[in-house]
């Protein structure tokens, strides 16, 4: 009580001013709690709202991190192990299109090519703001089509490729699939068999074998294919596989017996078959002569180091197909017979081991191998370190060839009922197909600059040699009137 009656309804004026001081006071304590709250409520908020980015940025690390590693599992030829860590992704994010790329590429690895067919087409229609995306995805697919014999749908996929992109890389993968995937010329013609084309260190010849007349003899022809020497003279032998050594009027090859008067070309040897054949040498000119191993030592495919020096070759003197080198020295052919030459063995397998090539540095080998059942290719050193599987894949491959700048491998493979060349870098990754024509393309042989290839195919009936110019890609409108 104030101390003081009030008559009637009067309010103690003492009362009211202290309600008035506590009403003041309760406001400011309630303007502090709402600016308090505004605060805290913007940290919380701004708290909040950093977890989620966290989150998020978390959630991409480790999927992108999933996909990275399917990539992986797939270039090491583990599509099973990729295809369960994709189709987890999916459960999650059904609209990650690179998932489906990469799943589609693992189903098609597994023979899945339905599955992979459904994932490439939805991967497609994932990509409608990315042009470039979305015409490999489509690529991919034509190619699932082709085998599934679905050639009118690839054809619409490829059509739709060459109209949305002026990729040159997806370009010439369309023209790969659809022909050969750059310009080439035929060099040689008539009715024998040319073969083993190999071009000098300088670039201006090709030195190579032909039937022409009735046995195999070597040659030299320009890059127009006219034909400048003919190098060697023995009707009762076959020479194959000829090599410039470091000068170029000489050339290494190996020599057989003729059996019949047909050539037989080979694409893989085998330790099986019996090898009947050595290793010469010719000067150009003079034409003089030297055995280097002769034909009892059943040796073959000989490629000579950079320097010119050393040769690595396949032999089955050991009753399996194993890899040799020969230090051959420099010029003295007289000094070099066979007997003051002792070849390294190289490898030493059960299973056959042969087409050697060294790499530039001539440090280290590639080569193709069946320790995995079908041939695939392996690279080595010359000191028998540890062998590397190159390209892991389904598909048999035979005869790489590396470039001089030691960037790139061109190899055969046989897939799809088909025998063709391929490309890819030096480390097996981006493979890509380089001759698509009518029959078997094979004996890929690069140019000291690694702007042309040389090959041969028996696209028009028998086997001719045929330059390929890479810088001379087939362009859109060509592509256009392929598809056509």
């Amino acid at each position: 009580m104030c101390g003081r009656s009030e008559i009637g309804n009067r309010v103690c004026l003492r009362c009211t001013s202290n309600a008035s001081t506590l009403d003041r006071h309760s406001l400011i304590v309630i303007q502090c709690l709402r600016r308090m709250t505004r605060r805290y409520s913007q940290e919380i908020t701004l708290f909040i709202f950093l977890v989620l980015i966290s989150s998020a940025i978390h959630c991409n690390y480790i999927r992108d991190s999933t996909l990275k590693q399917s990539e992986e599992l797939l270039r090491s030829d583990m599509p099973l192990e990729a295809a369960n860590l994709l189709e987890k992704i999916l459960e999650s994010d059904e609209r990650n299109a690179k998932a489906r790329v990469l799943l589609g590429e693992a189903y098609d690895k597994l023979g899945r090519f339905q599955d992979a067919a459904l994932q490439l087409k939805n991967a497609k229609h994932l990509y409608t703001d990315q042009p470039e995306a979305g015409a490999a995805a489509r690529l991919k697919l034509a190619t699932i089509y082709m085998k599934l014999g679905n050639r009118q749908d690839a054809r619409d996929e490829l059509r739709a490729v060459v109209h949305i992109t002026s990729n040159e890389a997806l370009l010439r993968e369309v023209a790969g699939i659809v022909g050969d995937m750059y310009r080439i010329v035929q060099l040689t013609e008539g009715d024998a068999d040319n073969y083993s084309p190999i071009f000098s260190p300088d670039g201006t010849r090709i030195a190579f074998s032909s039937f022409r007349l009735d046995n195999g003899e070597i040659y030299v022809m320009d890059l127009k294919g006219r034909i400048h020497q003919r190098v060697t003279f023995t009707p009762e032998f076959n020479e194959t596989s000829p090599a410039f050594l470091s000068h170029s009027n000489y050339l290494f090859y190996s020599f057989e017996p003729k059996t019949s008067r047909e050539v037989k070309i080979v694409l893989q040897s085998s330790g099986s078959t019996p090898i009947y054949s050595g290793f010469k040498v010719t000067h150009i000119h003079s034409k003089e002569t030297r055995n280097i191993l002769p034909i009892g030592f059943g040796v073959r495919a000989p490629r000579v180091a950079r320097d010119g020096r050393r040769i690595v070759y396949e032999s089955n003197s050991d009753a399996n197909l194993e890899l040799y080198v020969l230090e051959i020295g420099g010029l003295g052919l007289r000094d070099n017979e066979h007997q003051s030459i002792q070849p390294k063995r190289i490898t030493n397998n059960e299973v056959d081991d042969g087409s050697p090539c060294f790499f530039p540095d001539g440090k280290r080998i590639v080569f193709v191998s069946t320790r995995d059942k079908i041939h695939q290719l392996y690279t080595v050193t010359i000191n028998a370190g540890a062998e590397v599987r190159l390209n892991p894949n389904q598909y048999d491959c035979y005869s790489p060839i590396v470039s001089l700048d030691g960037k790139l491998i061109a190899f055969v493979s046989a897939r799809d009922g088909d025998i063709e060349i391929y490309m890819m870098n030096a480390d097996g990754s981006n493979e890509q197909r380089l001759t698509n024509g009518v029959g078997v393309s094979m004996q890929p042989a690069f140019s000291p600059d690694g702007r042309k290839l040389a090959f041969i195919s028996d696209r028009s009936d028998n086997f001719q040699i045929y330059l390929m110019d890479l810088d001379q890609t087939i362009n859109r409108n060509e592509l256009a009137q392929r598809l056509q």
